[in-house]
């Protein structure tokens, strides 16, 4: 390092302050404990390491513990560090280095912050993925059926591989899948030391597909699985790790797929879509709630194309971005949104989930347990509109209180049960896991469990031909039971109100949807159109006339 520090030279210019730059520079434990008063530094060379921030800060005051480097995959230094003092002297001292040369880098030097979830940011170990809400979800889907059959449908690294693993006994099994090529090398290692686990290099959705000896069905004999857990997303490793392209900030390919072995790159995408396609993309998955800065980065791609100027390179493609979209009000990098979007359109993330979760139903035996952990909303609405597709009648619900006394007088068949689900409260990181691994803030854990039981969907489908009301869109294709068509199901006679049916609910007529099919509707739909096209052509006529006359 390079001295002298503080005044002698001057602060570097920062067009935007991070979120982590603002704070009272007071560090605490998981517990409370005031720790000592730290400070926060960027623009650090990457070949920065521990002891030489030990030496350096150390004129300013006694240390607490090792400085903290945030680190790539690598090991190498990410640029930004945090070093807690025991006396706020120490760090009133450091501030006034603000700006100092370090390793031919100006340095800047603010108070420390804790993060939106009130703690400090933890870092990760090059290399590592520390999982997420382990001893909940080892509680939650494990612990009630050590003996079963369970499977991780996100290996990863293993962290929760491990942790499933060693909560079950020696009679239990654990199957585990995973697209990444590296995340199978590191699960075929552990299948060799462990004879309980089995790898599978496929996507989740071929779930059901890969393992029919364990669904519960005559023809796979099997007795269900217990437990499947989902961590959606990306892996801490997968992020980390530069020549994938998922981070905007560091500088590799502009690939963004998790199986590296198949499919398009996004550079290949982005060399070869249409406009119209590049925006859709943008909005759908990444700008949802700003149409026109997707509009403007697409433009942006399409601009640099024609030119063949369209960058190949992770960075170089986040700042052409950063230059059409602009300030991010929010305290990320401008591009995140992009990546974000490219990678959940190349992996057809929203797809596979939907896949996924229908291919655990199907291998669930009675009481067994999905876990899915979700990090962001748009995998909170996936997983909530599939719970709805298989939701359990409750019996507080008035619908289902309703239909029932329909089903005492003898007017309704009674429901049917069949393979339900129940959702359990929602589950979030605890506060020392918060301060352990700040990476787990944005995780939501959602656990739905197999019951016996109709499904909201068929009592919707058996209510609503009762009430003369149309069908909810989408409610022919699920539940258990359906049956033919509900005209049949709960036949009526003309003219005939259920008890309790205002006639204003009756509705009636072709296009109520009550108790036809979706080719009847759509025949329907047709014939009322061509039928106001006949109308509107003879309307047409007479006007025509009518002017000859006059004329």
């Amino acid at each position: 390092p390079s001295l002298p520090r503080g005044r002698a030279h001057p602060q570097p210019t920062v067009t935007q302050a991070p979120l982590v730059l603002m704070g009272d520079g007071l560090a605490h434990s998981a517990s409370g404990a005031f720790e000592g008063f730290e400070i926060f530094i960027k623009y650090l060379p990457h070949s920065t390491t521990e002891p030489q921030l030990s030496a350096f800060f150390g004129e300013a005051g006694t240390i607490v513990g090792a400085p903290r480097l945030l680190k790539d995959g690598k090991g190498a230094c990410k640029g930004c560090g945090w070093i807690t003092f025991e006396k706020r002297e120490a760090l009133d001292e450091a501030l006034t280095w603000n700006g100092c040369a370090f390793g031919g880098r100006h340095l800047q030097i603010s108070k420390g912050k804790a993060a939106h979830t009130g703690f400090r940011p933890s870092l990760q170990a090059a290399g590592t993925h520390t999982p997420a809400m382990l001893p909940e979800i080892v509680a939650r889907l494990v612990q009630p059926s050590p003996d079963g059959v369970v499977v991780d449908a996100t290996y990863g690294r293993g962290g929760h591989t491990r942790g499933m693993i060693a909560a079950l006994s020696a009679r239990g099994v654990c199957h585990a899948f995973d697209m990444d090529a590296e995340a199978v090398t590191d699960g075929k290692a552990l299948a060799a030391e462990e004879r309980r686990f089995t790898i599978h290099h496929a996507p989740f959705s071929r779930m059901a597909a890969t393992l029919p000896h364990l669904a519960e069905t005559p023809s796979g004999g099997g007795g269900g699985v217990a437990a499947i857990l989902f961590d959606l997303g990306i892996s801490s490793p997968q992020f980390d790790e530069a020549h994938r392209g998922f981070r905007p900030e560091a500088d590799g390919p502009l690939d963004l797929r998790f199986d590296q072995s198949r499919g398009q790159t996004a550079h290949e995408f982005l060399s070869t879509a249409p406009r119209a396609e590049i925006t859709r993309v943008l909005r759908s998955f990444g700008e949802t709630s700003d149409g026109a800065a997707a509009q403007r980065v697409a433009d942006a791609i399409v601009l640099a194309r024609q030119d063949g100027a369209l960058p190949s390179r992770t960075k170089e493609f986040a700042a052409l971005v950063a230059r059409a979209k602009g300030c991010e009000y929010q305290a990320m990098h401008p591009a995140k949104l992009t990546f974000q979007a490219l990678r959940v359109h190349l992996n057809d993330e929203f797809g596979e989930c939907s896949r996924g979760l229908e291919a655990a139903r199907s291998l669930l035996c009675p009481g067994g347990r999905i876990g899915v952990i979700t990090w962001k909303h748009s995998e909170c609405a996936l997983v909530v509109d599939f719970f709805r597709r298989h939701e359990a009648v409750r019996d507080e619900m008035p619908q289902a209180r309703w239909y029932q006394a329909q089903v005492t007088a003898g007017r309704a068949p009674p429901l049917q049960p069949g393979a339900a689900l129940v959702m359990e409260a929602t589950v979030r990181p605890s506060a020392a896991e918060l301060q352990a691994n700040s990476r787990s803030r944005s995780a939501v854990l959602h656990i739905m469990k197999r019951v016996e039981a109709p499904t909201v969907a068929e009592l919707e489908r058996r209510l609503y031909p009762l009430l003369q009301w149309p069908l909810p869109e989408g409610a022919g294709g699920h539940g258990e039971g359906a049956g033919g068509a509900l005209g049949e199901a709960c036949p009526a006679k003309k003219g005939h109100r259920p008890k309790g049916v205002a006639k204003e609910a009756r509705g009636g007529g072709a296009g109520s949807g009550g108790g036809i099919s979706k080719k009847e509707e759509r025949e329907q739909r047709r014939a009322r159109k061509e039928k106001k096209m006949k109308k509107a052509a003879k309307k047409a006529k007479n006007e025509k006339g009518s002017i000859v006359m006059m004329t």
